[in-house]
């Protein structure tokens, strides 16, 4: 299981991205099960634009610790809305790849007797 510091990734970006991803929106395809198998009733995605999903936020506060992180929900079929899609493509393949470094990035092995908690509104 792998998880990433959100928090961190805001962080550390560049003051200039931060600005230019400030207010913009993306779709969390929801054509995917968590295992990637095709939810009942949905079809494969062609297009991105017309992805079907929730519509949410790049940055978000977190509404108990004030702070920003980085919300990016899953890479497979996301968009940026309003972008071309060869630059929204482009700036989410950004924010993953910054998002992953390994100062941000935890892989649980996992052995028995293990218990992890973790905020999901930060990783």
């Amino acid at each position: 299981t792998e998880f990433c510091d959100m928090y961190d990734a805001y962080d550390r970006l560049p003051e200039e991205l931060k600005q230019r991803i400030r207010g913009m929106r993306a779709v969390h395809d929801d054509s995917r099960t968590a295992a990637g198998g095709l939810r009942k009733g949905k079809k494969d995605v062609t297009d991105v634009r017309h992805v079907t999903g929730a519509r949410h936020p790049l940055v978000r506060t977190h509404p108990a610790t004030g702070r920003k992180a980085l919300y990016l929900g899953r890479r497979r079929n996301a968009y940026i809305v309003s972008l071309p899609v060869e630059e929204s493509e482009a700036l989410l393949d950004r924010l993953w790849s910054h998002a992953i470094a390994a100062s941000s990035a935890w892989t649980q092995e996992w052995q028995v007797g293990d218990l992890v908690v973790w905020d999901n509104r930060c990783v």
